[in-house]
């Protein structure tokens, strides 16, 4: 699976999902999609490293329609409040992309276009919540 953490502005945010991401073995590679700040400047550096010491990929692009290009997933799913539908472990294959925005409030619709939206229960946890659940989900 790949998991995607997309426009990100805070190191200490990019550092708590990598740590997440890292810890989980169906993760097969960890994008950073769109970079911002500090995020980019110190906290992508220091995401290669820890990735590194843990023998886990990383790939960093300038936006989330690069990582779906290159990467080329069977399917793309977008973590969202604005979806109808809730995230369900049973579609999710090996080969998908799941995909968590660091934007607040929410994925804007350009970045949810073309993708499939699903959100997870409850409501409102922000994208650390998200990704932590969306991955213990996907584990099961």
């Amino acid at each position: 699976m790949i998991v995607v953490y997309h426009e990100v502005h805070s190191v200490a945010k990019l550092q708590e999902i990598a740590r997440i991401v890292f810890a989980y073995d169906n993760v097969d590679l960890f994008v950073i999609s769109r970079p911002q700040g500090t995020a980019a400047q110190t906290g992508v550096p220091e995401i290669h490293l820890a990735a590194a010491k843990k023998g886990k990929k990383i790939l960093v692009v300038p936006d989330l329609k690069d990582a779906i290009e290159l990467l080329k997933p069977e399917h793309a799913y977008i973590i969202t409040r604005k979806a109808e539908k809730v995230l369900d472990p049973a579609e999710v294959g090996e080969k998908d992309m799941i995909v968590v925005c660091g934007t607040e409030p929410d994925a804007t619709k350009y970045d949810i276009d073309g993708l499939e939206a699903r959100k997870i229960l409850p409501e409102g946890m922000g994208d650390v919540g998200y990704m932590a659940t969306a991955l213990c989900i996907l584990q099961q």
